[in-house]
Parts: C-alpha cells; structure tokens; sequence
C-alpha cells in the first residue's frame, strides 16, 4: 500500500475531524464549582434567574447545531415532566436567533420554554466549552454535578443524579 499526499492529507483531516466530534463518554464532574447565577432572557424578553432559584434545577447549555444535543434532548424534556414540580429545566441555547430556535423548536415539536444566552456570557461565565454542558442544582442553589457532553438521561446513572438535586443530604458517589 503507498502512502503518497493524497493519504496524509486525508489522515490529518481524519485526525482533525475526530478531535472536533463529541467523546464517546459523557464526562461527570460531581464538585464543580465557581457557578454563580446568571441573569438572561428568555425568547419573550422576559428576564430570568439561571439556576431558578429555590428550586432544584437542571440545566443545559445547547444549540440546534449540536448533533449531540439534539439526541439528548427528548430524554431531557422528559424530566420535568416525570418529577413534576419538585425539578425545573432550563435550557439554555448558546448564541443563536430566538427565530433559528424557535423554527427548530417547530420543527422538532416540543416547546419547552429557552432561555437565550445570545452572547454567550452565560457559558463562558460557567466555563462551557462542551456541548451539550448540563449542571445539576439542588433547591439551595448549589452545583452538585455537570456532565459535559452527550448523556442517557434514561439511564440508573441520571435518575441517581436527579435524585441528588432533590434530597441534597443524600448526594451519594455513584
């Protein structure tokens, strides 16, 4: 087999391609720190507090773009709707137009309220840089986890740290 330009060239876009592209593990962080709440608005204009405060809260920085955070998405909308009003969910979209998010919204069929982080001040305060970013805060306002990257949120591992946020004293090593 020869080598020659035309395959370097092609190993080193591979190479390039594969350190751009999501791992294929969600990484856990379970003490993260340095997350003070943010103000934003949501797509109305109207002003809103990340996290919601005095509630447990999750949440997630994502954007239409992000293959990944559109797969996770569905299991995530899911979570409100199964704890009830002991959790909130705040999806936080990274510096898109209210109306690329709202056609994706449409389009995908869900409407759970967006907050729009425009400029993205509100990831790079909280030092996103992975997406989809998710943040688990319990009713205090404390960070207890971030999982960076894309996540089963159907799985044992989600319902143990969703459960964390709910009962703060019982955050158990998982």
């Amino acid at each position: 087999m020869g080598g020659g330009p035309g395959l370097t060239r092609r190993l080193l876009l591979g190479a390039g391609l594969a350190a751009a592209l999501p791992a294929a593990r969600a990484q856990v962080d379970r003490a993260p720190t340095g997350l003070a709440p943010f103000h934003s608005l949501d797509m109305d204009g109207g002003k809103v507090v990340v996290p919601a405060a005095g509630r447990a809260t999750i949440v997630n920085f994502w954007a239409t773009w992000c293959p990944p955070c559109r797969a996770e998405m569905p299991l995530l909308l899911d979570l409100p709707v199964f704890y009830g009003d002991r959790l909130a969910l705040q999806l936080v979209n990274f510096k898109e137009r209210a109306v690329t998010v709202q056609r994706y919204m449409r389009e995908s069929n869900w409407s759970h309220p967006v907050v729009m982080d425009a400029m993205g001040e509100g990831a790079a305060a909280w030092g996103v840089k992975t997406f989809p970013t998710t943040v688990g805060f319990d009713a205090t306002g404390r960070a207890r986890w971030r999982v960076r990257g894309e996540f089963d949120w159907s799985g044992g591992e989600a319902a143990r740290l969703v459960e964390s946020l709910l009962s703060p004293t019982s955050l158990k090593s998982t």
